[in-house]
């Protein structure tokens, strides 16, 4: 009998429109453990990667392709939006560092850079992916790129990403230790996962997670507790707390001592029909807990040059050392307005305090001037190149705090 779900775990019938499909399995039986809308349609998001990830393993295992090839990245691979390891057009990256960069940090650039390596055109790859769906069983599955950027008709549901990621455990055993790993070696720098599961569940083995507005927060996780395995996954949560949190319920009923008794198995479960529901209010409208709530909505790039005249970790003394420099410097600045824009840098926070909405000759004439009173920490003048730049990196950020 498959493990009953509590109601405490997910929302009322009332609001089921916020509560997430989930699906655990036992990896040995393949025993249904917990299913709750599990053959749902939904936008898979970034657990695309894992279908990507699975053709590209098996281009390798063939001797098509090797760890060791030399990618050349395109403009279509550099011009990747959401999480990205920020390559540009002509830079070179083996296959073995895009596939880490993919699974590790969710990097779509890098997921490009794979398709087109191994597939021709990326649309060729996704033509390939959603063959292999097909071959594993993945019966409403369909794949139209190999990032998870939502598009038309690319759609799965919990029991095929399941599907999957049995298959990716069974058949590629050597790549498992892919999606465990907790950082990527990149230019001098250690980058982080953006997969939180695998620090805040023991026993956690891995897998990936996935975001986008229209499909919520996803994962699809496997852990071990003693001589049990188990791989659950969450989609459509409202936020990233909720995907976690969800996602440590249903795996420690998954991983209850007992053994689990003689139910469904994943190959009989059926998928459902119809369009996978747009998470996009709930994920990025601001509802408490969601990604517009806690981060805000993408904040438009302001017109023209901008003075950074605060910088640090403590955003609160940022903004204060903000406004007391814009009070001094407004009438010359001939005005402009202030704004904080978050700056990862090595592995921490920091604050960047701008004066936007500058003309190129206040904004260089008063930095200047500033500067020869009180320094070169005084100021620094971005001019609008560097000012998407600054937007940009918050907008990564953003996307990575999200996964």
């Amino acid at each position: 009998m498959a493990l009953a779900l509590l109601p405490a775990v997910w929302p009322s019938a009332g609001q089921a429109e916020t509560s997430p499909a989930v699906l655990a399995v036992d990896m040995v039986s393949g025993v249904i453990l917990a299913d709750k809308e599990g053959g749902a349609p939904h936008h898979p998001a970034s657990l695309t990667k894992m279908m990507t990830a699975y053709v590209a393993f098996a281009a390798i295992e063939s001797g098509k392709v090797g760890l060791e090839d030399q990618l050349s990245v395109s403009d279509a691979a550099a011009a990747q939006g959401g999480a990205t390891l920020g390559l540009r057009r002509g830079d070179r990256i083996t296959l073995g560092q895009a596939l880490r960069a993919m699974i590790v940090r969710s990097a779509n650039d890098a997921a490009v850079a794979v398709a087109e390596h191994v597939g021709g055109t990326e649309s060729a790859f996704a033509s390939r992916m959603t063959e292999e769906a097909r071959r594993l069983g993945m019966g409403s599955s369909a794949f139209r790129n190999a990032t998870g950027m939502t598009a038309a008709g690319h759609v799965t549901t919990p029991r095929d990403m399941a599907v999957l990621a049995m298959a990716l455990q069974r058949d590629f055993p050597r790549f498992r230790s892919l999606f465990s790993s907790r950082d990527l070696p990149w230019k001098g720098q250690v980058l982080p996962t953006v997969n939180g599961f695998l620090g805040a569940y023991a026993g956690a083995e891995g897998m990936k997670t996935g975001f986008t507005c229209p499909a919520g927060y996803n994962l699809v996780a496997v852990a071990h507790r003693g001589e049990r395995r188990a791989v659950a996954v969450v989609m459509g949560a409202g936020s990233s707390a909720e995907r976690l949190s969800t996602m440590r319920q249903v795996m420690d009923r998954a991983l209850s001592s007992a053994p689990p008794a003689p139910g469904r198995m994943l190959a009989l479960l059926g998928n459902g029909a119809g369009a996978p529901p747009d998470l996009s209010g709930i994920a990025c409208g601001g509802r408490s807990g969601g990604m517009g709530a806690v981060l805000g909505t993408r904040r438009p790039l302001p017109a023209g040059w901008a003075l950074e005249v605060s910088f640090g970790r403590d955003r609160g003394r940022v903004g204060q050392e903000l406004a007391k420099v814009h009070r001094q410097l407004k009438a010359r600045l001939g005005g402009g307005s202030t704004m904080i824009v978050v700056k990862p840098r090595d592995g921490l926070l920091r604050y960047r305090g701008l004066i936007v909405g500058l003309s190129e000759r206040r904004a260089v004439d008063t930095c200047l001037a500033e500067r020869a009173k009180a320094g070169e920490e005084r100021c620094l003048v971005l001019p609008p190149t560097m000012l998407a730049g600054a937007m940009d990196d918050e907008r990564r950020f953003r996307m990575i705090s999200a996964h």
